[in-house]
């Protein structure tokens, strides 16, 4: 009997070990998004998280009329954030990582907002190659080597 109960707490461990991960910790999908973060700001009451707000190009159809394209997202490195931060009404590229559910001191939770549910992570941003001054697409010029590492 003792290893039948050791045997189901062994596997409740671990079914719940499996849970967590593939729905908390396991990157779902990356990708980046363009556009203009017109809103950006840190907020949380025991979390204090980076919360921003990016203006994409083009509209979405919604229904019967038109709707912009809206997306919401958290940033957890300081540097990336201080360069969101400075750079707000330029158009950015944000690289994002998108998590299926979300923890609390990861960022907000955007599900009704954004068009896929999910935790939006920006760990990467640049100035989109469009908004760089002229003269810097040279292959000798280091700025069209390296972009922006944040």
């Amino acid at each position: 009997m003792r290893k039948i109960i050791g045997l189901f707490a062994l596997l409740l461990i671990l079914s719940v070990g499996v849970y967590v991960y593939w729905n908390y910790m396991k990157i779902y999908d990356d990708g980046v998004r363009e556009g203009v973060v017109q809103k950006f700001s840190r907020k949380g009451d025991v979390f204090k998280t980076y919360e921003g707000e990016l203006l994409g190009g083009g509209f979405g159809r919604v229904s019967a009329g038109f709707q912009a394209q809206y997306f919401y997202f958290s940033v957890e490195d300081p540097q990336v954030a201080s360069f969101i931060e400075k750079n707000a009404g330029q158009n950015l590229t944000l690289h994002f990582i998108r998590y299926k559910k979300n923890l609390p001191w990861r960022g907000e939770n955007y599900n009704a907002k954004n068009q896929e549910p999910g935790q939006y992570i920006v760990d990467k941003a640049e100035i989109s190659q469009g908004q760089r001054p002229a003269g810097t697409e040279g292959a000798n010029d280091p700025a069209s080597q390296n972009p922006i590492p944040y």
